[in-house]
Formats: structure tokens, sequence, C-alpha cells
């Protein structure tokens, strides 16, 4: 059995904790700067609880470290673990900005590759079905790319000033599928922000709506949408349409039942409201992945590479809303805009 340390003991720890009960690892030892937090972690999943992460790097039950904690800490995090000669698996963004995650590249150098980046939607059934529908060439050639990603409310204002902003905090998980799924990296790159849904997220610095777009050398088109409020619910849709058809990822209900009565055609079930519910079996299969990886030496299917060019994206567009212009891309993560 694979023996886990977990570094951070917040929310999206305890989503990965679960995981990792469900996958059937053990979690061994669980390290937050918050000691309280991490003991009561640890105390729903008999794990220990490490008083610094060197403690939790080198227990001698421990085989992989799944990095959770703060972004500004995601870089010192796995390059400690990597020296210690651990599987890594570290929960998205790689870093907070650019500079910090061309870093960690730069530091780890060939074992980039081999560190585990937590963009769970690429292990979202629906999602992966319509990667594989394109894959095998139901659609023909892919010629546009919709991805729409809308949360129900807005996170609290107090996290708002370290997210990072809503480029690097919420989208970076559509320009890590568009990346997937386009097959092919963005040459060019157009956002447009702004702030609708609350003005204090305005006073804070950043955008509540956006949408970004993209094209490739072969011409390939994608979009971005994203909203912090969709009042019906958690939207997640990704579309592809192509010379021989489309393929449409739609939103999960709770159930599939529709009504129909003398008084007319009854609306579905109303759309998931927690990321968890929506997300949750992709959370499973992402630990199962990386648990298999871990097992048999295979490198990961999505690394730290991933998230170089996932922070360039969301950095590239954070200068084109500042500019009001396109910005033309690199494939060597070269920031080259001006102002």
């Amino acid at each position: 059995m694979i023996g886990i340390a977990l570094m951070g003991a917040g929310r999206m720890a305890r989503v990965h904790a679960n995981a990792i009960r469900a996958a059937g690892a053990k979690l061994v030892t669980v390290y937050d700067v918050v000691e309280t937090a991490a003991k009561s972690l640890a105390s729903n999943s008999s794990a220990a609880v490490a008083t610094s992460m060197e403690e939790a790097l080198h227990h001698p039950e421990v085989n992989a470290v799944l990095v959770v904690t703060s972004s500004n800490t995601h870089v010192d995090c796995i390059i400690q673990a990597v020296k210690a000669g651990k599987a890594v698996m570290c929960e998205k963004p790689l870093a907070p900005n650019l500079a910090d995650a061309q870093r960690c590249i730069e530091v780890l150098g060939a074992q980039a590759r081999n560190v585990f980046l937590a963009f769970n939607r690429r292990f979202d059934p629906g999602h992966a079905a319509l990667k594989k529908a394109i894959d095998t060439g139901e659609i023909g050639i892919l010629e546009q790319l919709t991805i729409t990603s809308r949360d129900p409310v807005p996170p609290p204002l107090d996290y708002i000033p370290n997210s990072g902003g809503l480029f690097r905090d919420m989208m970076i998980h559509d320009f890590d599928m568009a990346r997937w799924i386009l097959a092919e990296e963005p040459v060019s790159i157009y956002s447009r922000g702004s702030c609708l849904v609350d003005p204090e997220i305005g006073k804070l610095g950043d955008i509540d709506t956006a949408c970004v777009t993209m094209v490739t050398l072969s011409g390939k088109q994608a979009l971005i949408l994203n909203s912090r409020r969709a009042v019906y619910g958690y939207d997640q849709r990704i579309e592809a349409f192509g010379s021989a058809g489309m393929v449409i990822s739609d939103n999960p209900r709770a159930t599939a039942v529709q009504r129909y009565s003398k008084a007319g055609f009854g609306a579905p079930d109303r759309l998931f409201t927690f990321y968890m519910d929506r997300y949750g079996e992709s959370y499973r299969r992402e630990i199962e992945t990386f648990l298999g990886g871990v097992a048999v030496g295979a490198p990961p299917p999505v690394n730290a590479i991933d998230g170089l060019r996932t922070a360039y994206l969301a950095e590239a567009a954070g200068a084109s809303l500042r500019l009001g212009r396109a910005i033309e891309l690199k494939n060597t993560c070269e920031v080259t805009w001006n102002g």
C-alpha cells in the first residue's frame, strides 16, 4: 500500500484526503502550519501529525507526497519533496505567478515531467469522453472549442487579494482543458474582463466576468467564458465543433428525471451547486491515476510542464486585459509583451 504525506490541511486537502481513502491508499501523515487544522484532518484519517515538512517527508512509511498548501508555497514544497526522492502530486496552480513556475522547472530539470499536476477536470468522465471522441476522429478535424465555467457564487471577499486573480485562480483549469483538448499550443491570446457581479471585487483589483479567445498555429479557435456567479448552479460545459460534427460535455444533474403533465413539460432537476457534487468523481479518478503511476513507475499524464504552460497563459491573459490587445505567445513561455 502506498503511504502518502499530505502537505496542507485546508478545504482542498480534505477533498484529497477523502479521495485517498476511497482509492485504498494510506494517509500516513499530515503537515500544516496551522497545527490544529492538521490534527483535525489527521484524526479523521488515523494519520500522524508532523511538526515540520521535513518530518513528514522523511517518515519511513511515506512513498508519495500530495502538496495542497497555499499556492505561494507550492514550488518550495515540490522541490523539497522531489529532493527527498518522493513521488509528488501538487494541487493547481503550480505557482502563483509565471516567474515562480519557471524557477520550479529550472530547479527540477528533467524531473519536472514526473511531478503530477492536479488538474482534476481532465479526469471528469464527460470531459474525458469528449477528448476521446475528438482523438478518435468522431467530429473530424477540431475547428472551434468553447469552454464555459461559471461558479454559483463568488468566493469570500477576503479570498480575492491572495487568489492571484481570476485568470490564475479560476480560469487556470480552463487553460489546461483548452491545451489538452486542442492538442496544440495557442500562438495568440486576447482577453476581456469586467466586474459585473460585485463591485467590491473590482475595488480589490480583480474581475469577476471574463472571456478569452485563443488561436493555434493551424487556426483552431478556443473561447473560454468565466463568471463568478451563475444563479442556476455550477455551470461547467465544453463544446467541441469539428469538420464532421460536434460533441458536448454537458452539465450533469442530480438525476435524469424530467416531468410531463397537462401543464406541459417540466424542467429537469437543477444543476449541482457545490463543486464536489460536480467534480467529486474526477478527484477520485485523479488520485487513482496518480497512485497507479506511482505503483508502476509510469510518468504522470499531466505534469509540472503543463503547470508552467497554464501559468504562462494566465500571465498573458492578464497582459492582454491590461494592454487591450492580443498577445503573441511563444513555445518557450518567454515573456515578450510590454506595458
